[in-house]
């Protein structure tokens, strides 16, 4: 499969035992990850649609998959004369985009980590300050000091 910069797929997937085909594909959506795709997939087919997910992964490590890389996005394809009627079908079972940019004013927003645990980011860095002073310690001098009796030859 091919994709032309009009959004249709061409030459189309091969045909099924119906039949199946017969016209351009055009792109319906970029599912997240497989999960996601196989889960629009399952609800359109229900209503009668046929779908086409383009599995291609264009990325250079691709290769280190074997079963495919499955947190990847995936192009959801439909026939171009129903593509309306599948647009339709996902907002009716409510899988619309979530592009409100005005939140729900009663629901509290969460501070970042880092403002939640104050101390813990605290311990980490000074556990992190005193691990590179020691290696910088033992690269300068060569050896680690014998004070507490961890490293003496």
């Amino acid at each position: 499969m091919s994709a032309s910069g009009t959004g249709v797929l061409l030459p189309t997937p091969p045909r099924g035992v119906d039949g199946g085909g017969r016209g351009g594909w055009a792109w319906l959506l970029t599912a997240r990850d497989a999960v996601e795709a196989e889960i629009v997939r399952g609800l359109l087919e229900a209503t009668g649609v046929p779908v086409a997910l383009d599995w291609r992964d264009p990325s250079p490590f691709a290769w280190m998959h074997l079963s495919g890389n499955l947190h990847r996005p995936v192009p959801v394809y439909v026939p171009l004369s129903l593509v309306d009627a599948a647009r339709l079908n996902l907002l009716e079972m409510g899988l619309e985009a979530d592009d409100d940019p005005d939140p729900d004013p009663q629901r509290p927003i969460r501070p970042a980590m880092r403002d939640r645990h104050p101390l813990l980011w605290l311990s980490i860095l000074t556990l992190t300050i005193v691990a590179a002073a020691w290696l910088l310690f033992v690269e300068i001098f060569g050896f680690a000091p014998c004070a507490l009796r961890l490293f003496c030859i």
